[in-house]
């Protein structure tokens, strides 16, 4: 396992990280994080490193972060340096006037570096772009809810509610409220085996009508009954907002999202792009 510089074609492995065999001018283009399959959201910082020395830097920031579960990237900024974690790909750090020089660890789209495992491991997301999706981990429940979302493109069918376009690729996931009654339901439950660990789930969601209902989050344990940890409800703006969530899952615990019906027509609610990261958010 390698870390990646972007700003050549040619791949510096760790050691030129380590020794900095690399022009101290150059900077890099922009990069993805691994586990990314679309344009990313928010940076977060996990550590920052500030000696003075940039050789230095360039040792222990590396090796700080091949040991952290929670880094994918280190940032080379003037004298110090920083521990990423997720989801934005690109730092001008404004006090320096320049881009911080980053390198990554690198794995095939999809995938992230497992430190425990020490090999680049699935991603569990859901983009709807293509049917059958195999990288999701949702799929319909059947038994209990009173009907399908609906994979959509574009608009959707009933004006003045619903998002103009999925919020990345070209394809996203909602409930149409115009067949459904008040109250009504339609879910999203998950189809694999959790490992017994805090997981971090994130989505973006589109709430776009005057007669709005509610989006939930539930985990269901074995038969019980399910268990609401995240909800909003009468949002009637046309944006797509994001959001994340801390979910404690076991081989028993499943996940389950829930579109409920408003008052009326005037209520599709959407998703896109879901996430579950094996860590805490």
């Amino acid at each position: 396992m390698s870390l990646w510089k972007s700003d050549t074609s040619m791949n510096l492995l760790i050691f030129v990280v380590l020794f900095g065999i690399f022009d101290e001018t150059e900077q890099c283009e922009n990069f993805k994080y691994t586990k990314d399959v679309f344009a990313p959201n928010t940076i977060q910082i996990i550590a920052n490193v500030t000696p003075g020395s940039l050789d230095y830097l360039r040792g222990v920031c590396t090796a700080d972060c091949y040991a952290s579960v929670q880094c994918n990237a280190v940032d080379f900024c003037g004298t110090y340096c920083r521990l990423i974690r997720g989801w934005d790909s690109f730092y001008n750090e404004s006090s320096l006037g320049t881009p911080c020089q980053r390198y990554q660890i690198e794995c095939s789209p999809g995938q992230f570096y497992d430190r425990v495992l020490e090999t680049c491991v699935s991603h569990d997301f859901c983009d709807f772009e293509s049917e059958p999706e195999t990288s999701c981990f949702l799929t319909e429940e059947l038994s209990t809810d009173n009907g399908d979302w609906t994979r959509g493109t574009g608009p959707t069918i009933t004006s003045s509610t619903g998002p103009s376009a999925a919020r990345f690729g070209s394809y996203y996931k909602y409930m149409n409220a115009a067949p459904l009654k008040r109250n009504e339901e339609v879910t999203l439950v998950s189809s694999k085996t959790f490992q017994g660990r805090s997981y971090c789930l994130t989505f973006y969601y589109h709430m776009l009508g005057s007669q709005m209902g509610d989006l939930t989050v539930f985990t269901q344990n074995g038969t019980e009954a399910p268990v609401g940890q995240w909800s909003v409800s009468g949002v009637n703006q046309d944006e797509w907002k994001e959001h994340r969530i801390d979910l404690s899952l076991d081989p028993h615990t499943k996940i389950l999202i829930t579109a409920k019906a408003g008052n009326g027509d005037l209520g599709d609610i959407a998703v896109d792009l879901l996430e579950l990261w094996p860590y805490p958010c």
